[in-house]
């Protein structure tokens, strides 16, 4: 597929354009002008890099472009030179999309970790820009905080982080922002959530979640958002018929 088809079909599906957010989206590196293998991963790193040349991949695409969030340094020199120059001389084009593939509302991370905890979507918030970045499900019946836990830790490859259950035993509304979406606590709050599941914490959380009687579980900030690459390079292969295939490079924070 010529490479300006491939990124109107990525536009098309993520709407970057919608989001307000503070990295690029989209095509980050152009290297070749055509697209006929892909690998997905969270972050932008070597060790994909190198999976991308071992499979004969000419696309990578991923969650954390990194070396291209606002002011982080773009000369290219040192590891970041290093990258593009490799990226170049195998002719492997980078696309990244941050917070559209989050709230994409089919195959983004919190969409996918609702349906991984059987929770029906009945709202979003946390709008950045025009669309909101988090969803907000549903049980059909109310859990306890323990069968709440219980769930996470098996929508959760490697399970849970932190569990901090200082808030109601019955847990039927929940706020879902993977990643640092600790920030959406408060809002979730107000919209009547009984629990908020994300990926990492800072040291501030527990004590707000204590101090507000809340409850919250964290998995991992890379471990939240392996849903929406690994589900795209599903949805490329059986929509446009490109071999593509998710890497699972693991980073447990």
């Amino acid at each position: 597929m010529n490479i300006s088809e491939f990124s109107a079909w990525l536009n098309g599906l993520l709407e970057p354009q919608a989001f307000k957010d503070y990295c690029n989206n989209g095509l980050s590196v152009e290297a070749s002008d055509k697209v006929t293998r892909v690998v997905t991963g969270v972050s932008f790193r070597d060790r994909l890099i190198d999976a991308a040349i071992e499979d004969g991949a000419d696309c990578i695409f991923v969650h954390h472009p990194n070396g291209f969030w606002v002011n982080e340094n773009r000369v290219l020199v040192g590891k970041f030179g290093e990258r593009m120059r490799r990226l170049m001389q195998h002719g492997i084009s980078l696309y990244g999309y941050h917070l559209p593939l989050d709230g994409q509302p089919e195959f983004g991370n919190n969409a996918l970790i609702a349906k991984a905890l059987g929770l029906k979507v009945v709202e979003g918030f946390m709008v950045e820009g025009e669309k909101p970045v988090g969803w907000i499900g549903e049980f059909d019946s109310p859990v306890t905080r323990e069968e709440f836990v219980a769930i996470a830790n098996r929508a959760f490859e490697h399970g849970v982080q932190n569990a901090l259950m200082y808030g109601s035993d019955s847990i039927r509304r929940v706020g879902i922002c993977s990643g640092s979406g600790a920030s959406g606590i408060e809002e979730a709050v107000k919209l009547g959530c009984d629990a908020f599941i994300t990926g990492d914490i800072k040291e501030s959380v527990p004590i707000l979640c204590e101090e507000m009687g809340f409850n919250l579980v964290s998995a991992g900030h890379h471990r939240t958002e392996v849903f929406g690459v690994r589900a795209l390079a599903e949805k490329i292969q059986k929509e446009l018929g490109i071999p593509a295939k998710f890497v699972d490079i693991d980073n447990p924070v």
